[in-house]
């Protein structure tokens, strides 16, 4: 059975790696891609080895089972939503959406057109990520006390579009990187947050006004768990790796600690063992996750990751940029 794929919007590099993963999918058809710029419709075209083409409705007209989104931030909502209606499911890199109006209408239109958008959190598919996660499950370390997700990146200013650097096009760090950090905190607690406090800051681009370098929220969930995450883009240029992501997992009765970056680890820690490694035996590599992800969502099949997840997310996500914004106020009572 052909599989038919497109892309939309070339303007972040992931649209590499996501397109190299589509094409393991099982009797892919890369149909194509869009971009309203020629100059990175072009380059793209190239790189991947597909079409380019400047019809967004043409393209969609070739009715694609799962469409890419990988445009500036800004435009992400709009080509969701024009996917939808078209008949294909989506996968879109984070992050989602920079508003509430804009996740509001987005969510209309997969209510309306019962097609998923399904943002990329690929912290969901590492192994040892999705092993830490059977271990909290299993009760190993005993009741949640608090989940901490870090996400310290390289900036590299000089390589950045001019995007980047804008809050109408692209939100802020809590938006930017917060979203995964957000998504897997959540995920792992089961749960949105009930209370919500959050602090951003730009602490070394004076040129970019309006840009954060620097943010971190605070959250508790029902259960009574809290829940931290802190991202920036200050990782020091001696280390190898663009990110260096940290997630610590503190139960009743034991810890768990991940680092993905330099150092590639998960141990744990309960009355019985100390510093004992996680089991990742069980669990594929992150491109055959992706893969997986990409194939279920052309096929109409239940996903890693369920819709209701994804606007869990982008809300709370939203939820700390508003309370940033307004100097740490907390914020209760949140709809999801």
């Amino acid at each position: 059975m052909t599989t038919n794929i497109a892309i939309l919007g070339t303007a972040h590099g992931h649209v590499y790696h996501l397109a190299d993963c589509a094409k393991s999918v099982a009797g892919v058809n890369l149909l194509g891609l869009y971009d309203d710029d020629d100059t990175r419709r072009a380059s793209a075209a190239t790189k991947i080895g597909i079409p380019g083409t400047g019809d967004l409705d043409a393209l969609l007209r070739q009715k694609p089972a799962l469409v890419i989104i990988d445009a500036v931030p800004s435009e992400r909502v709009m080509l969701a939503t024009k996917a939808v209606a078209a008949g294909a499911a989506v996968l879109v890199d984070k992050p989602l959406a920079l508003t509430h109006a804009a996740l509001d209408s987005l969510i209309a239109a997969v209510d309306m057109h019962k097609k998923p958008v399904i943002a990329y959190y690929p912290y969901r598919g590492y192994p040892h990520v999705l092993a830490a996660k059977a271990m909290l499950d299993s009760g190993r370390i005993g009741k949640l006390v608090r989940v901490m997700s870090c996400g310290p990146h390289k900036l590299n200013p000089g390589g950045r579009p001019a995007w980047h650097f804008s809050a109408a096009d692209n939100g802020g760090a809590l938006i930017d990187i917060g979203s995964h950090h957000l998504d897997v905190c959540c995920w792992l607690a089961g749960a949105a947050p009930t209370w919500l406090s959050a602090l951003h800051a730009n602490f070394d681009q004076p040129t970019h006004t309006g840009f954060q370098d620097f943010a971190q929220t605070q959250f508790r969930f029902p259960g009574g768990a809290f829940g931290h995450v802190e991202v920036d883009w200050l990782n020091p240029a001696s280390m190898k790796n663009f990110g260096d992501t940290r997630t610590w997992i503190q139960g009743t009765t034991g810890k768990i600690e991940i680092r993905l970056g330099d150092v590639v680890s998960a141990e744990y820690w309960t009355h019985e063992v100390a510093a004992q490694p996680l089991d990742i035996s069980y669990y594929a590599d992150i491109d055959t996750w992706t893969v997986q992800l990409m194939t279920d969502l052309a096929t109409g099949k239940p996903g890693y990751i369920p819709q209701a997840d994804i606007w869990r997310a982008s809300r709370a996500t939203l939820y700390a940029f508003d309370s940033a914004r307004q100097g740490g106020k907390p914020i209760d009572g949140m709809i999801f």
